[in-house]
């Protein structure tokens, strides 16, 4: 089962624009797309709590188990 990023729906509930994101996060707007996009290989655990303190959500609000039908 594939496991979806919602990193933009959050960031867009937010306001915040990529570039203000990955200025806070003090991150590559690059990384931040690639994250957004689904293009990351992987998220390590100190990006993924960065993310959650920044836009005040939980890991389960960003990360979702997608069920194939």
């Amino acid at each position: 089962m594939p496991v979806e990023v919602r990193l933009k729906q959050i960031r867009e509930a937010k306001g915040l624009s990529q570039n203000a994101l990955a200025r806070q996060l003090e991150m590559s707007l690059a990384n931040v797309q690639k994250i957004e996009y689904g293009k990351a290989k992987s998220i390590p655990l100190e990006t993924l709590e960065k993310i959650c303190l920044t836009l005040d959500c939980e890991i389960g609000d960003l990360l979702v188990l997608v069920k194939c039908a």
